[in-house]
């Protein structure tokens, strides 16, 4: 196997956004990517045991109801414009983390419509959120065709968010030209290989295409393929690989809903990318018919737990009926 270079530097994954301040270009034309880079390396994945220590903050937020969602009382949920909605759950985030650049898409699959948005054609870094496309890449080389070992491998990587699976695919499956590939496949129009091609988490996209890859996953993937990762989302454990606790955002936002999440982390010198994304249900046992993606850019040597709970005050904007 390839070697990878070091990876020192970095602190970290982590997915967390909180703030707006920067706004990045769009990928297509001149476009800008993310400045943080570490200044030495130690792997494909960030080192994970030396978290930011900056304290943790609660922020209280309001409560409000998903327009078109079945209400769970009396009277009509008030109709919200997708941009009020964006910056409702930009001013949650950038309270608990000041500072936060973040991007924003929520998408209503039954009806095909927005519910937030916010900088979603603004570029950030995957982190882990890439392991979808890994997952992808790999399943479709075969045919979109499953089998025990590659199965048990996917779900593992998806689940815990298993850097060292992640790893020995992206060298065996070519690094960034899985990237390349996807985005073909998918029409990401915002999602870049990342520069240094033995990182895998500083790959670039944008809310907006990561919406488009969950809705390219639940209406186009073959069904026994889809099955493979979507076990991998529902199943995402409280306590990632490395030991860090991957359920803020979605899951501490949205708690009486069902989800499929993919999580994502990572701290670089100059900032510390967390990431929240999944399928979300109307409620407890309903269908997975909304696409919440959140993206952040948060300061350099926040805590983990401060970040994750920026998130998860952003999300909880869109709580009410969901639970």
């Amino acid at each position: 196997m390839d070697s990878i270079l070091p990876r020192s530097a970095r602190r970290g994954w982590l997915w967390v956004v909180v703030g707006t301040s920067a706004v990045v270009p769009m990928i297509m034309g001149v476009a800008a990517a993310p400045s943080a880079r570490a200044a030495t390396h130690d792997s494909v994945a960030a080192q994970h045991n030396s978290a930011p220590t900056a304290s943790a903050v609660a922020v209280p937020v309001p409560s409000l109801p998903i327009p078109g969602l079945p209400s769970g009382s009396a009277g009509t949920a008030p109709q919200v414009s997708p941009e009020a909605m964006g910056q409702k759950m930009q001013a949650a985030i950038t309270s608990a983390s000041p500072g936060t650049r973040v991007g924003i898409d929520v998408l209503d699959t039954a009806t095909g419509a927005t519910i937030a948005d916010r900088d979603s054609a603004q570029q950030f870094y995957t982190a882990s959120v890439v392991k979808l496309l890994i997952a992808l890449d790999k399943l479709n080389s075969q045919g979109w065709r499953t089998d025990p070992a590659t199965t048990a491998q996917l779900q593992q990587m998806l689940s815990a968010s298993d850097d060292d699976i992640a790893d020995r695919l992206w060298v065996a499956d070519g690094r960034g030209a899985i990237v390349t590939r996807m985005a073909g496949l998918m029409r990401l129009t915002g999602t870049r290989a990342p520069s240094d091609p033995g990182q895998w988490g500083e790959t670039l996209t944008t809310a907006k295409d990561v919406v488009t890859v969950y809705r390219y996953l639940t209406s186009t993937v073959p069904q026994p393929a889809r099955d493979v990762i979507m076990t991998g989302l529902r199943g995402a454990k409280q306590t990632a690989a490395d030991g860090t606790d991957q359920y803020f955002g979605i899951p501490d936002g949205l708690t009486g809903a069902d989800w499929a999440v993919k999580q994502g982390w990572m701290s670089l010198n100059d900032s510390t990318t967390m990431d929240t994304t999944g399928l979300v249900g109307a409620g407890a046992g309903q269908p997975l018919r909304y696409v919440v993606v959140v993206l952040s850019s948060q300061p350099a040597g926040i805590s983990w737990t401060t970040g994750g709970n920026a998130l998860t005050a952003g999300v909880r904007v869109l709580h009410g009926t969901v639970d």
